[in-house]
């Protein structure tokens, strides 16, 4: 088996700008080809349900590295530092020039709490989302420019944004804080629960000219994160700080990488114990923060059924400085792709899953080719309600399977309802029916595949239904039908108690005599399908009386609604 991966290497530093202030003192103050592979994620493991296993595809491109941007505008930054300059203004000329330094290679985004409200513990915005250092930095530089000291200083909340807006990505949180959490949260827990599910992002704080009172609080967040915790105390000391922990994270990671016994690479995952305990969930996605020391890593190709094929085993030791680049050899599992075929030309299929003694153990889309344990395997899939699928096939090692669905021919159907009269279109999704059987929902704007035949076709609108028997569908690969509703059209308009015209609004219809209350706008044309209606006005806008009225198929007519004295 010779189809290459692409090894990902994936440096991601996330930095924090934050000011604290207590509880207190709020008051100044976010290819269709695919390769076999495993998760996507280095967090997936032996453990993880099968549900959560996406296939990766082949020829992904290698992730930047990423720098993710948070900067704190509570209002405690309106404080001063010793030489007397403002924290706020400070701050942002170090993290101006920080983000004008050399980023080739990298994708930067910025987000920013506390600036907008005063008292709003979820006010975090993320204001300019990951892009090309080339393409972002002025953007970056201006957004910062404008950036004003506000609101509170929620730091748990940011930073569990943050996790969101890093997705996949693994790397360095660097936060800077003039205090401490001020929104009843704990951003210490946060830290030790993310430690504890093996998130691959680290945490350093930096503590901006904080007083001796407050540096408890955040040396907390340092240890649950096993970091060294930093003070500054002017421009001079932040911008040092910011460049030794930026230098730290690009040269002290733990890189693996894999390949088959023919020495092609090869994505691997798995983990780092020591004592006979695992520290830390490992993959060649990229680079890996662990702590220095001396490990056991085992590893291998992690399969769509969560489990780690054939790992090997070995000693390993990382260093407290530059890369520690571990290399394994591993054997490749078997893999499964499908096709989906429709009179011997290809379709696109659905998602597939598979079932090993009636228990689903994973699933994977139909595009996608994934490794699999070796075994016998049932596989269903349902591309449209008239094709529920299923095939048996075994996999033994070194074997590279494509299972193959034939489908039940199927006719790609699109439907437009128009009104009569003026051709209106009724967007809505409509309904084919056989023998008083609803057989298939067909969307407004991408149809549904459906079986040769003739139907009846439902627009199923509560107020406006309609039915048209003898749909003929043929046995073509794809056809389209314009289905003419007869109606009337109906105008609501308001007037006033002593019967001149009021400003026109919304209104609410109702089919006969009923009391079902569905919104209209009036002052325009509706249309209708022959029937009686009732209409009444908005309760806020006066007291009106309910007016039934008939429509035939081709009438105009308009309905008042006047206002009682």
């Amino acid at each position: 088996m010779n189809k290459r991966m692409i090894v990902v290497k994936t440096l991601a530093i996330l930095v924090v700008i934050v000011t604290g202030c207590s509880a207190a003192d709020t008051s100044a103050d976010k290819s269709e080809t695919a390769a076999p592979s495993g998760n996507e994620s280095a967090a997936a493991n032996a453990s993880a349900p099968a549900a959560a296993l996406q296939p990766v595809a082949f020829g992904q491109e290698k992730s930047p590295d990423a720098i993710y941007v948070i900067f704190d505008a509570s209002g405690s930054m309106m404080g001063r530092l010793p030489d007397r300059s403002r924290k706020i203004e400070t701050a942002k000329k170090v993290l101006q020039d920080f983000v004008s330094g050399d980023f080739e290679g990298y994708e930067l985004a910025l987000r920013v709490y506390g600036h907008r409200r005063k008292e709003d513990c979820s006010d975090s915005e993320l204001l300019i989302p990951f892009g090309p250092a080339d393409k972002v930095i002025a953007q970056l530089r201006s957004s910062i420019k404008q950036i004003n000291a506000t609101g509170r200083t929620p730091i748990t909340y940011s930073l569990t944004e943050a996790l969101k807006d890093f997705g996949d990505r693994a790397g360095e949180i660097i936060l800077i804080s003039d205090g401490i959490e001020s929104c009843n949260a704990d951003p210490c827990a946060l830290v030790r629960e993310w430690r504890s599910r093996n998130v691959k992002i680290r945490v350093h704080v930096v503590g901006l000219g904080l007083e001796e009172k407050d540096k408890g609080a955040l040396r907390c967040i340092s240890q649950a994160a096993g970091t060294e915790y930093h003070d500054a105390n002017s421009a001079s000391d932040l911008a040092g700080e910011l460049a030794k922990i930026q230098q730290k994270a690009a040269s002290q990671s733990f890189i693996l990488k894999g390949a088959d016994p023919a020495g092609n690479p090869i994505r691997v995952s798995g983990m780092l114990a020591r004592d006979g305990r695992e520290i830390y969930r490992v993959s060649s996605d990229g680079r890996n923060s662990v702590e220095t020391g001396p490990y056991v890593l085992t590893a291998g190709v992690l399969t769509a059924n969560g489990n780690l094929y054939k790992p090997v085993t070995q000693n390993v030791e990382v260093k407290e400085t530059g890369e520690t680049v571990v290399r394994v050899e591993v054997q490749v599992p078997p893999s499964v792709k499908a096709k989906f075929t429709d009179r011997d030309e290809q379709q696109r299929g659905s998602l597939i899953t598979a079932f090993q003694n009636g228990r689903e153990v994973f699933k994977f889309r139909w595009m996608d080719e994934v490794y699999l344990d070796e075994g016998s395997y049932e596989f269903r899939a349902r591309p449209n309600v008239a094709n529920d699928l299923s095939v048996k096939e075994s996999f033994v090692a070194g074997d590279r399977k494509e299972i193959a669905f034939e489908l039940t021919h199927t006719v790609e159907v699109t439907i437009k309802m128009l009104a009569s009269g003026t051709g209106e279109w009724l967007r809505q999704n409509y309904e084919l029916w056989q023998n008083g059987e609803k057989k298939y929902g067909v969307h407004m704007i991408n149809g549904a595949r459906v079986l040769p035949g003739t139907y009846e076709v439902r627009l199923p609108d509560r107020l406006t239904p309609y039915a048209k028997e003898g749909l003929i569908i043929t046995g073509e690969n794809k056809q389209h039908f314009d289905v003419t509703v007869p109606v009337g059209y109906v105008t609501v308009i308001y007037q006033k108690a002593d019967g001149t015209r009021d400003k026109d609004d919304r209104c609410f219809m109702s089919k006969g005599t009923g009391n079902e209350r569905i919104f209209k706008n009036g002052g325009k044309k509706l249309p209708l399908t022959p029937g009686t209606y009732n209409v009444t006005g908005w309760s806020q806008k006066g007291d009106y009386d309910r007016v039934v009225f008939d429509i035939k198929a081709g009438e105009d007519k308009t309905v008042v609604l006047r206002a009682k004295k």
